[in-house]
């Protein structure tokens, strides 16, 4: 698949720092932990909400409607996680001049990857709005699983990157009964 790539301006990345983002192009880093304050949405996971997820290819003119729906689809009507979906859409977007990304919404109750992998993608941004993080681990420490703080952000390279290292693996973390998690993914 040829990836067209669109002018953007570093300027149009606001969730992030676009300098701290671009080491994801190095080799040696399969992965960057952007920390940040974990958002206060004000909403917990409502018992109603469904379990499931939301996907759809978007662009910058559709984001927003898209991301709209998505939140809605999923019984999370909350026009800040909206607003932060957008932000992260759109830096994601400008960060690696794409036209075009992969967003998935979804609330799950069970670890919907529970071993260790890496994806055949180029990058992957998740961000856990609620519940646990992502867990990941380096293939020279096996044994060592890894979680980044509350309400990162966690940059992924997948098999497709050139500068792909194969240095960490990553999965769902494990959830309790009764628990919900909350994760916006974006791909490329």
């Amino acid at each position: 698949m040829k990836i067209l790539r669109t002018p953007a301006s570093v300027a149009s990345v606001t969730a992030w720092d676009h300098r701290a983002v671009g080491k994801l192009s190095l080799h040696g880093c399969d992965i960057l932990i952007v920390e940040r304050e974990l958002i206060d949405l004000g909403i917990g996971i409502p018992a109603s909400c469904p379990v499931g997820d939301f996907r759809a290819v978007v662009t910058r003119a559709d984001l927003g409607s898209i991301v709209a729906s998505s939140v809605r689809a999923m019984g999370l009507n909350c026009a800040e996680l909206e607003t932060d979906i957008v932000r992260l859409g759109e830096s994601f977007l400008s960060q690696f001049r794409l036209p075009e990304a992969d967003l998935r919404v979804e609330v799950v109750d069970t670890a919907t990857c529970p071993k260790f992998h890496c994806d055949n993608i180029h990058i992957r941004l998740v961000a856990t709005y609620s519940g646990p993080m992502t867990q990941y681990r380096r293939t020279d420490r096996p044994d060592e699983v890894l979680s980044p703080p509350v309400g990162s952000l966690v940059f992924l390279k997948g098999y497709r990157h050139v500068a792909h290292d194969d240095r960490i693996l990553h999965r769902s973390p494990p959830l309790v009964a009764g628990e919900k998690r909350l994760v916006v993914v974006l791909d490329y």
